[in-house]
């Protein structure tokens, strides 16, 4: 706060008096009147207890150094006053000048100068506090140099981040060579950066620090440095305009649709209106401060793929120019093109090494990340390929303790990450937008609100499962103080210094601080993104209501674990001072050590029953059957049961290890005292150790065997369910009037009745005439040779054919149609043209080749061996008959509307025929080929249903040899096969894959006959 005062101060009397002077000494000795000059002060106190504080991450950014600025209306940066830790009381300023402003100015100037040097620790991580009475926009850069400081980056590429101009000496990261490794630290620049909006607040919304429970800090706030907050905080100082939280929530969602596109924007409900609340996670070194949830794991292979890349710098250019020209991917700009195209390849390389990693062995990620690095682009030498598999098995190795880790660390559960790496994988399949899909609608803010909606009520019952494992800590807490204080003595000291560190063990490995940091970092992203859901609809307000009250009571959980903390530490302080009072320095540490141990003991207890359950869960599934849906629906609970217990026996083990390593920790405190049994104590803790290493890789190799049958298992269930279907088709085409006996014979008897008809007419001789046929009772004609028209009709059956014919070159061309009827009340038209004349041409057009098959109703062509006439038409050969025919069949059930297509072609004696169309619901297309042998007729047919999973039946073969084949359909995205099928007589059997045979009746799919 500034102070303003107005006074006549030494300066404004010296300047007073000189003026003075020198009119004295004028030679008209007149006295002039000097004004004097007025002084300004301002002063004020100013207290920084706003912290923003997050991690630098591309891998980490090691001592990197932070700029702190603020942004104008314009959205141009300023300076900003801060400092590198809370104020426990105001800070005084005082200046002067000659007018008001000047001293306000000076006042804030002196504040700015007073700005520390800021610098990031080994993990990237930053804190800087402002003035309590700052709101608005706060633009943090962070940057690394490759020369000058002290600064470095690490790299969290599978593949690598290229190459040392240097090699480095060897050490425990470094292994000495020249290519920059999964890992590795090296100098390089690279600036990243973020806009984080601090709102104006009338009360404190946090109680304490969200990253480190500082009683000084008013709120807290997460502001994560990233490669996405940096393209955000390029669009919003590009934009030229204020920046707020709505400008930051669209560039946000902009930024990601565009990156990664929809889908994958989903992934990151939890942060997408502020992408700085979360993603700042290097996949070589996970520390277990942000959960590896689906989003954050996607964030993290967008940066490391980034990294792997030649130029970090032109990727972050392309994408921003992408961004802002409304299209990243698929640009107008062929270079930013290429980039995208880049990008896709690398992610997508990424996801795939990262999948071995959550559900392979080592070699399983050595043989991904030798496929990945061959796949990059440009494209690696031959000799590059040669010198990465040579150092394959390394980097393997580097990446399955770097992920061990992230579990040992709380970030994530063996399973968890699992199911995670494959959920990111399929997501980023495919990133980026085009078109319509960068324009984000209702659907995705339905969506994204549901998404969200599952975020929260997660975080619910997590902070839920927390409150208990505070209260336990709490009751904990409560019982060990009640042994110190003026209950302390000589003779229950050591006992309390042992409680004490038994507590403090307790609350190291269960880290609640941490957890709720986690949790109320978190909500604060979901208040974000729902607010960003409610400008678009206040439909979404339920979504905000659900996660402000996460965020208060996430606050309250924060509190309680710093005051914990704080309480827990004067307890340790009490212990120490304690063996000091009462000289049992050697007690307390025999005490502690037995302790420690006996709890040491009983993790190992746990780890070996998980260990039991994890060995018999996987036995149950490893004897489980895929052979038929519910034997694999049943085989897949139990795999993922085993999937589960093995899950368990890790996490056991890891437990188990800690525990050994803080009973090492005071057995050695014991030895060193000379401690009798000491070393007996370490021996055997020593050995429990070694043992549960084993253990830790029976858990390892349980978990990717039980991983697998869990795969085999949802394979099969996924396999079987297409196989529904596909039976469900099978029989939906069997029951089809048009490829049922019933439905084929009315066809052909409709053609044998028009073919003895024309042959009793032809045989009668005469050009033209009416009358009733004496082979078909009830059918009545009418022709004409000269015109070449004919016509049939049944007066009984309302049944009738038409024809007319033109002579074209070698070409007979026939339009003809007719309504049928066949057994059961089938009705079958041959749909033509609204007039003969109108048909013919159409047909003569087809004929011609001028027009296809689409664009005509029914037409039968004959090709001859010559031009035919009228009068050579009797002594010309046919050498190929065609017919396109528009075939409508009404039968009450499924019925068929489409094209009918054949051909016969008698110089080879081969033919075809095609059925494309719809009957019911069903939109199927029949494709049959026939050749005459001089042994006999050999035939194909195949059936494609046009549906999603691609349907296809299959037959090829001959009378004496038989028909089989196959069925066919899509399953993950490739043909595969679902059951044999065989022609019988009377139909078709199919033995699908389950073992089931069916027999469908009455089924006519081979007959050229018809």
């Amino acid at each position: 706060m500034v102070k303003r005062t107005i006074k006549f101060t030494p300066i404004a009397a010296s300047v007073a008096l000189t003026l003075g002077l020198t009119a004295c000494g004028s030679d008209n000795d007149r006295n002039i009147p000097v004004t004097p000059v007025e002084s300004f002060t301002a002063t004020g106190d100013a207290q920084f207890n706003i912290e923003v504080t997050g991690k630098a991450v591309k891998g980490s950014m090691k001592s990197a150094v932070v700029t702190v600025m603020t942004l104008d209306a314009s959205g141009q940066s300023v300076p900003v006053a801060f400092r590198s830790a809370a104020s426990a009381e105001a800070e005084s300023f005082s200046e002067e000048a000659l007018s008001q402003s000047a001293a306000d100015a000076a006042v804030e100037a002196s504040k700015i100068a007073a700005n520390p040097e800021v610098l990031t620790d080994e993990s990237g991580r930053y804190s800087i506090y402002l003035d309590d009475d700052f709101t608005g926009p706060v633009y943090i850069t962070v940057k690394t140099s490759a020369e000058g400081d002290d600064s470095f980056l690490r790299c969290d590429a599978y593949v690598g981040c290229g190459d040392y101009d240097v090699a480095p000496e060897e050490d425990d990261v470094n292994d000495g060579d020249t290519a920059i490794e999964f890992g590795e630290w090296y100098k390089t620049d690279l600036e990243l950066s973020v806009v984080k909006f601090v709102p104006a607040v009338e009360a404190d919304t946090s109680g304490v620090s969200g990253a480190a429970g500082d009683l000084n800090v008013a709120s807290s706030y997460k502001a994560n440095v990233t490669f996405l907050t940096s393209l955000v905080a390029a669009l919003l100082l590009d934009s030229g305009s204020s920046v707020d939280e709505d400008a930051i929530a669209k560039a946000s969602l902009d930024t990601v649709v565009q990156v990664m596109g929809q889908d994958a924007a989903l992934l990151l409900s939890a942060i997408i209106g502020d992408l700085s609340n979360g993603g700042a996670v290097d996949l070589s070194d996970v520390d277990g401060e942000e959960e590896l949830t689906d989003g954050i794991l996607a964030i993290a292979q967008l940066s490391s793929s980034i990294q792997g890349l030649p130029s970090i710098g032109d990727v972050m250019s392309s994408i921003k120019a992408g961004i802002k020209s409304g299209q990243f991917k698929g640009n107008a700009d062929a270079s930013i093109a290429a980039i995208a195209t880049m990008l896709q390849t690398a992610i997508t390389n990424t996801a795939n090494v990262f999948v071995a990693i959550a559900t392979g062995t080592e070699d399983d990620i050595k043989t991904a990340l030798e496929a990945a690095f061959a796949a990059k682009i440009p494209a690696p030498t031959a000799g590059e390929i040669v010198a990465f598999a040579a150092n394959s098995a390394d980097v393997a190795k580097k990446a399955k303790a770097a992920k061990d880790k992230a579990v040992k660390n709380g970030a994530a559960t063996d399973a968890s990450l699992a199911a995670a790496a494959v959920k990111v994988k399929k997501a980023l399949e495919v990133i980026g937008c085009t078109g319509a899909e960068c324009t984000v609608g209702d659907d995705f803010y339905t969506a994204l609100a549901a998404a969200l909606t599952v975020e929260v009520t997660a975080s619910q019952t997590a902070l839920i499962a927390l409150e208990m494992s505070i209260e336990t800590a709490q009751s904990s807490l409560a019982d060990v103080q009640a042994m110190g204080g003026d209950a302390l003595t000589a003779d229950n000291a050591a006992a309390f210094v042992s409680a004490v560190t038994l507590l403090k063990n307790e609350a190291t490995t269960a880290d609640l601080t941490a957890k709720a940091d986690s949790i109320f970092v978190k909500s604060q992203g979901y208040v974000t993104a729902a607010k960003a859901l409610v400008t678009q609809s206040s439909d979404y307000q339920q979504v905000l209501d659900s996660a402000t009250s996460l965020q208060t009571d996430a606050s309250v959980a924060v509190t309680d674990t710093a005051a914990y903390d704080a309480a827990l530490a004067a307890l340790v302080a009490e212990a120490e001072a304690a063996i000091t009072e009462f000289d049992v320095a050697l007690a307390a540490a025999k005490l502690v050590a037995e302790d420690t141990a006996d709890v040491a003991d009983e993790k190992k207890s746990v780890a070996d029953t998980a260990e039991a359950a994890s060995t018999s869960a996987l036995a149950n599934a490893e004897n489980a059957m895929v052979d038929t849906a519910a034997n694999a629906t049943e085989a897949l609970e139990l795999a993922m049961t085993a999937v589960t217990a093995a899950s368990d026996f890790a996490a056991a083990v890891d437990a188990l290890e800690i525990a050994i390593e803080q009973a090492l920790v005071a057995a050695n405190e014991y030895l060193a005292l000379e401690g009798e049994g000491a070393q007996a104590m370490i021996d055997a803790l020593t050995a429990m150790q070694t043992a549960a290493v084993a253990q830790g890789e029976l858990a390892s190799e349980q978990f990717v065997t039980a991983y697998n049958l869990q795969l085999a298992a949802e394979t099969a269930v996924a396999k079987l369910e297409v196989l529904t279907s596909v039976k469900a088709t099978s029989e939906s085409l069997s029951t089809m009037t048009v490829l049922t006996g019933t439905g084929a014979d009315a066809v052909a008897d409709a053609a044998d009745i028009l073919a003895d008809v024309i042959d009793e007419l032809a045989e009668m001789g005469n050009n033209s005439g009416t009358g009733t046929s004496t082979r078909n009772a009830d059918w009545d004609y009418t022709y004409s040779l000269d015109d070449l028209t004919l016509m049939l009709s049944n007066a009984t059956t309302g049944e009738m054919i038409n024809a007319a014919a033109s002579y074209e070159g070698d070409k007979l061309v026939v339009a003809w149609g007719a309504t049928l009827k066949g057994e059961n009340d089938v009705s079958v038209e041959l749909v033509t043209a609204a007039t003969q004349t109108q048909a013919l041409t159409d047909c003569v057009d087809f004929a011609a080749g001028t027009i296809d098959a689409t664009q005509i109703d029914s037409c039968l062509v004959f090709t001859f061996d010559g031009a035919v006439t009228a009068d050579n038409v009797d002594d010309a050969e046919i050498i190929m008959t065609e017919t396109a025919n528009h075939v409508e069949i009404m039968d009450g059930d499924s019925g068929f509307t489409g094209m009918l297509s054949i051909t016969a072609d008698d110089a080879t004696d081969s033919g075809s025929i095609t059925l494309e169309g719809i009957s019911g619901d069903v939109d199927f297309k029949v494709m049959t080929t026939y050749l005459d042998s001089d042994m006999e007729e050999a035939s194909a047919l195949t059936i494609t249903v046009n549906n999603a999973m691609g349907y296809t039946l299959s037959i090829t073969g001959n009378e004496s040899a038989g028909y089989t084949g196959d069925v066919m359909a899509m399953y993950n995205e490739m043909m595969m096969s679902f059951g044999t099928a065989a022609k019988t007589t009377n139909g078709l059997s199919i033995t699908y894959i389950d073992g089931d045979v069916v027999d469908y009746t009455d089924v006519d799919l081979i007959d050229s006959s018809k």
